[in-house]
């Protein structure tokens, strides 16, 4: 703390020296806290002064000891709290609905109130409680999915990181017209599988990428860009994401979608997209979200042969060669919507 020399004395009504005396506050708001503070006054008339840093520094020790008989959060529980989920104070405040400077006051040393200490106190135990409050935020737009996100991947971080990396790397290309003249927009992705997993009894792996083929071919048809940014290659069963990221993305440990496996009475493992109904249809446009159900709706009560013969109807899976990209050209002659 850097201390003044002097400080106006409106007695002498000059600066002045000061010196300090010595008092004992016995209590505080009920509780008997017994905390010295320092009372600087003037060296000539003896009137007592205001000097903001030793006010400040009274004020620090009263509410820490106050803090501690009360039970209250303290400045450095809270700072811990921020550092393990890597969270500014503001996100932190907007996660909590409070005031945008109520976190930094509170890391300061100013008292939080009764509830707001027990709301931090859960959260420091409990990262389900956390997550709760991060979803309720998330939903009424106070955060974006990219701090709510910063909560999730706490939870094995390696895998989780590892697996985003390696669909990202693949999948982050510059525009163009393999990707609908968008960039890959993970966040989407994961939302928009949650959703139709959500509205879809059967989304199994196979029939997942004709859904976001049609999506992102028909929304380009529509307003010349994709939904997802995704690219697709022409497959024996049907156009699939490019690289067969397809693959990634079903072990992605996501905090959107989850997936089970069933073994087929031919031995092969069929794959499952179940929803966690934590979707966020905000990220979406209104364009997009009609779009989005178009495909929905036409598809969901057809099986997944159904749907691969559908696709296999489409002229941009015809001329495309084998295993070579499908530019987004052809979402101009799209049979199942014309």
């Amino acid at each position: 703390m850097k201390m003044v020399n002097k400080i106006y004395c409106p007695v002498c009504k000059q600066e002045v020296g000061f010196k300090i005396k010595k008092s004992l506050i016995k209590e505080y708001k009920g509780v008997q806290v017994n905390v010295e503070e320092n009372i600087p006054y003037c060296s000539k008339c003896g009137t007592e002064l205001f000097v903001p840093e030793i006010e400040n520094d009274n004020l620090k020790r009263l509410y820490r000891r106050y803090g501690e008989l009360t039970g209250l959060i303290t400045p450095e529980d809270i700072a811990k709290i921020r550092k393990k989920y890597n969270l500014s104070q503001r996100e932190l405040g907007q996660i909590l609905g409070w005031g945008k400077m109520t976190i930094n006051r509170y890391e300061r040393g100013a008292l939080p109130s009764v509830s707001h200490s027990d709301i931090l106190k859960l959260i420091s135990k409990s990262k389900d409680f956390l997550i709760e409050k991060a979803e309720e935020a998330l939903r009424e737009g106070r955060i974006s999915e990219k701090t709510y996100q910063k909560i999730q991947k706490t939870d094995k971080p390696h895998i989780t990181d590892l697996r985003r990396k390696v669909i990202e790397t693949e999948l982050n290309q510059t525009e163009s017209v393999f990707n609908g003249f968008k960039r890959f927009d993970f966040e989407k992705l994961e939302n928009l599988i949650s959703y139709i997993a959500d509205k879809v009894d059967n989304l199994y792996l196979s029939s997942l990428n004709k859904y976001l083929w049609y999506i992102d071919f028909l929304h380009f048809k529509r307003h010349l860009y994709s939904v997802t940014g995704l690219s697709y290659i022409k497959y024996a069963f049907g156009p699939v994401i490019k690289g067969f990221v397809f693959n990634e993305i079903a072990a992605y440990p996501s905090n959107k979608y989850y997936v089970e496996e069933y073994e087929m009475e031919d031995g092969a493992i069929q794959t499952k997209f179940k929803s966690k109904k934590n979707y966020h249809l905000t990220i979406f446009t209104t364009d997009e979200l009609q779009t989005i159900d178009t495909v929905i709706n036409a598809l969901k009560d057809k099986t997944c042969k159904a749907i691969s013969e559908l696709s296999h109807n489409e002229t941009g899976w015809q001329q495309t060669p084998y295993s070579e990209l499908i530019s987004y050209e052809y979402a101009e002659q799209l049979k199942l919507f014309n």
